[in-house]
Formats: C-alpha cells, structure tokens, sequence
C-alpha cells in the first residue's frame, strides 16, 4: 500500500510539474504576444532587380540587384550583382523575406532548370526546388503560402510545387498548353497564356498556331476552359478586382499586338484593344491605370476601356523599359537594360508622370518586385513563413549545444525554451 501511495504521489508530483510548466511557458507566450504587438520592428523597403545578362564571352553573369528604398543616397543604396544567379532568370517572386526566381540554360544543354530560393535578409541562396530538366520554367504564381505555379514553356506544362519540401508534386498539361508561358491568379483560378509559336527550321522562321488562355481552378488544380486570344499572347495581369488583361504581341511584323480584356466572373472576352503597335511590358496601378511600354509610355484606363495617353500622346521620355512595376508607394519602376555594356539604369516615376530618381544597376536589367523586409531569424527552415514547421525544428533540437544548431534562434549556442517563444512570437 505504502508503495503504491508513493507512486501515485510521484506521478501526481510530476503531472503538476509539467502542467505547471506548461503553464509558465504558456504564460510566457502570451506575455511576449501581447509585447510584440507594441513592439516598433525596422522594415527595410527593397527593390530587387533581376539582372538578365549572362555572358561568358565578357564575364557577366545574371544576379540580382537590391536598392534600399530608404536610402537617400542613391548611390549607396544599390547593392549592384549582390547575388549571382547564371542561366537565363526569367521572372521573380517575393513573399515576406524570401525571393523565388526561376532560370534555365538553352545554350549549354546543361539542365540547370529550377528555381532559387534566395533570402533577401542575409543576401543569399539557400536553397533550390528542381524542375524537370529541359522544362525551362518561366513565370511564377503564389496560390497559397505553400503553393506555387510554374509555367515551363519548353515543356507545355504546369507545375505545381510544394514549398515547404521544395519539390513538384504534380505537373498539370492539357491539350491547350503551347509555351505556356504568363500566369496571374485571380478568384481561385489561374489564367495561363499560350503563345502557340514554334521555329521552322526548314523555313527559318517563327510559325505562330492559335494562341490561347488556359484557365485552371487553383484549389482542384483541374482546367476549366481554354479562351482563345490574337496571335502571340504572353503577358497577362490582373487588376485585383474583376478583370484579366492578356497582351499579345503578333507576328513583330505585319499583325499587331492587342489588349484583351476578360471578365473573371464568367471568362469571357469583354474587349480587345487594337495596339497598332508591338507593345512591351506594362504594369497595373492601384486606379486600374495600365501602363504600356511602346516606344514611350501609354496609358489605358481598364474600367473606363479607353485611353489616358495613345501613342500620339505617350510619355516619350520613359521608353525602353523591359520592366514595369508599381510599388507600394505608388510609384511606377521602370528598368532600362543596356544589353552591351553596364549603363543600366532603373527609373522611379511619380503619379504625375514626372520622374523622380535615377538608379544605376547591372547588366541587362530586367524583372523588378519589392520586399518590405521584417527580421526573420525564426523562419528556421528558410520558407518564407514563420510557422508550426520552425517550431517543430526548434523542438527536434530543443537541449542542444554549440555553434550553428537548428534552432538556435536568438544564437546563443543553446536551443532552449527561449528559441520557442521567438518563434512563437513571430507566428
């Protein structure tokens, strides 16, 4: 009896204990919840550029640029070629601290297809997701904060990859895929543009087919519908509300580019916008303003379908961009590649179509996005999410000692119960 009192002791002993301490750290969390709330955290406001030039001939490789928004000195606030890329990088994708870019090579034959993983934070690579050699992926799309789309145009096909293993898990094709190639979600569908061209050999030319756009529900990963579009549809956007808007550049000789306008309620076709032009890339405002680079640039009001500047009247000064996009002040960035030497230079115009600031880049830039850039120690596995994966790793490795342990959060050479609530506390 006095045997079985004590072990009932000792396992009520212990019970209490660890709900106690449970308890504490419970308590713990809260209080550090409730202080992060009030806590004032720096924010770095970036722009990345993805420089496309890559050149063995001349020693130039494609990297990334960073400029520090913040940074009043123009000079000092680029970081020229920080982070090196290779191959061909063809698009850009930021979420929180993390940057997905994916690149190919074509000249090599050296299947280098994937995607970096590239933290914006520390200012490097940490990882890759491989895509199926010989793919060339090109355009990226975030359908949830675990799963991305990639178009791979040699490969006419879809692929959708998990970012926490970092690895395809389905690979969607229809008969309707031809060079997949631009991607914009909008309503839990994703709009695919099929540019349909291939290279005659024999003829030695560019043979164009029926272009399209290939709509696929996100959450079934299943096409829905395939719209037929003018010839050479590549770019495509969204204006966040109801509207896709399709650009299709035509044969670059006697067929111009168009707009066309779709309704994302019912997919269909609601307008197509004779360009009479070969039109570049162009970027959406937060009015619905479309800007368009055409030898300067034009302006098209998607709500009103008509336009602010055409061609007789566009913005002259601010041609030659071979990216475009709107940050979140409201500006508009435009990059201006020099493809022979490293006269590029990425140009900052305010809402009054007046410019602003002049920035000197890399070579050939090209794409640029924005990162609004938290400290991010507790994103332990490098996914772009602070989360119940990065306390799992925090737990898995919770006791250890020494330098460079997973885990070890704030790096004081142990993973204890500190390195939870900072993680904790970042969710």
């Amino acid at each position: 009896m006095n045997k079985v009192f004590f072990f009932r002791r000792l396992f009520s002993f212990h019970l209490n204990y660890k709900l106690h301490s449970l308890l504490f750290i419970g308590a713990m969390f809260f209080t550090f919840l409730i202080s992060s709330t009030l806590a004032q955290t720096d924010v770095q406001n970036l722009a990345v550029v993805v420089n496309a030039l890559d050149n063995d001939q001349f020693n130039i490789t494609s990297s990334l640029s960073i400029i520090d928004l913040d940074e009043p000195n123009l000079k000092r606030a680029v970081d020229k070629d920080v982070i090196t890329i290779g191959d061909v990088p063809t698009d850009i994708l930021i979420h929180g601290h993390i940057a997905y870019v994916p690149r190919f090579d074509w000249l090599s034959g050296m299947f280098s297809d994937s995607i970096l993983i590239i933290n914006l934070e520390r200012r490097e690579i940490v990882d890759f997701i491989p895509i199926q050699p010989g793919a060339y992926p090109q355009s990226l799309a975030l359908i949830n904060p675990n799963k991305m789309y990639v178009t791979c145009d040699n490969a006419h096909q879809v692929h959708v990859v998990d970012i926490g293993s970092r690895s395809v898990t389905k690979i969607i094709t229809d008969a309707s895929f031809n060079k997949t190639t631009g991607i914009t979600v909008l309503n839990g569908k994703a709009y695919v543009t099929n540019p349909a061209w291939e290279w005659d050999a024999a003829a030695g030319k560019v043979v164009y087919h029926q272009s399209s756009v290939t709509v696929i529900d996100t959450q079934t990963d299943s096409v829905l519908r395939s719209i037929p579009m003018p010839i050479n549809a590549g770019g495509i956007l969204n204006d966040g509300d109801s509207t896709v808007i399709v650009k299709t550049t035509g044969d670059r000789n006697l067929i111009s580019g168009k707009l066309v306008l779709i309704d994302a309620t019912t997919d269909e076709i609601i307008k197509t916008v004779d360009l009479r032009m070969i039109p570049g890339s162009f970027a959406i405002n937060s009015q619905k303003q479309l800007f368009i680079q055409g030898g300067g640039l034009l302006i098209y009001d998607v709500p009103k379908q008509k336009w602010i500047r055409n061609r007789w009247d566009k913005l002259v000064d601010f041609g030659g961009g071979s990216g475009m996009a709107f940050g979140p002040d409201g500006n508009l960035y435009i990059t201006k590649p020099d493809w022979a030497g490293g006269l590029s230079t990425m140009l900052v115009i305010g809402p009054d179509g007046t410019l602003i600031k002049t920035y000197q880049l890399g070579h050939g830039t090209d794409k640029v996005a924005f990162a609004q850039i938290v400290p991010r120690d507790e994103d332990i596995n490098d996914d772009g999410f602070v989360d119940i994966t990065d306390l799992v790793i925090v737990s898995q490795n919770f006791g250890q000692r020494g330098p460079g342990i997973a885990g070890d959060v704030n790096a004081d050479g142990e993973v204890n119960v500190l390195d939870l609530i900072l993680v904790v506390q970042h969710f």
